[in-house]
């Protein structure tokens, strides 16, 4: 199957940039109304850790349009974890379908709810706070223009009910800076909320 003009950009970033041990997988049936794929890559960002990401969110576009040029912006949903499970994948599978089934805006400070509480509801994490991937990777992500669309990618990291509510009061700068003063693991899916 060809791939439209968003599906090579986007494929092209990714795999020059995540590096490590690349492989696709599909958790949807062949005949799902919106097939979403996800691209997993082993040491990425480096030795015992793998990062997944979505493929296929980038034929629709996040329902933003870029301020200096106009044109629309689609993205790419990734996420980091410890090796040894896929857990990321099907947790972006799942944020990545429901994104298509409710149309949604997503972007930069995006929560989307309740994600992390359907594969962990004991943990303190509940949500997926979208932000700027973080500079884990040699290779910065980086904006691609795609003629009439930009495309980005954005980092999926699980938040508790509590850093939402510190987010929703404070903004996405003041919770980023206190995940930075905490020095949170951004790869356990279970850590204790800072709040």
């Amino acid at each position: 199957m060809a791939l439209n003009k968003y599906e090579e950009k986007m494929i092209g970033v990714l795999s020059g940039t995540l590096g490590g041990v690349q492989a696709a997988f599909s958790y949807q049936k062949d005949d799902a109304e919106h097939k979403l794929d996800i691209l997993y890559a082993k040491q990425s960002p480096g030795g015992n850790y793998l990062t997944a990401s979505t493929l296929g969110l980038v034929n629709r576009t996040t329902g933003y349009t870029d301020s200096n040029t106009g044109k629309d912006i689609r993205a790419e949903i990734i996420m980091s974890s410890y090796g040894g499970h896929d857990m990321a994948g099907k947790i972006l599978s799942t944020a990545g379908i429901g994104i298509y089934e409710t149309d949604i805006r997503y972007g930069y400070g995006t929560v989307l709810k309740g994600v992390m509480e359907i594969y962990y509801p004991k943990s303190d994490m509940k949500h997926l706070f979208l932000m700027l991937p973080p500079p884990l990777w040699k290779k910065s992500f980086g904006v691609t223009d795609a003629g009439d669309s930009i495309i980005t990618f954005l980092y999926a990291l699980p938040i508790s009910q509590a850093e939402c509510d510190y987010m929703s009061q404070n903004g996405i700068d003041e919770l980023q800076n206190r995940f930075v003063e905490k020095n949170i693991d951004m790869f356990d899916f279970e850590r204790k909320s800072i709040f």
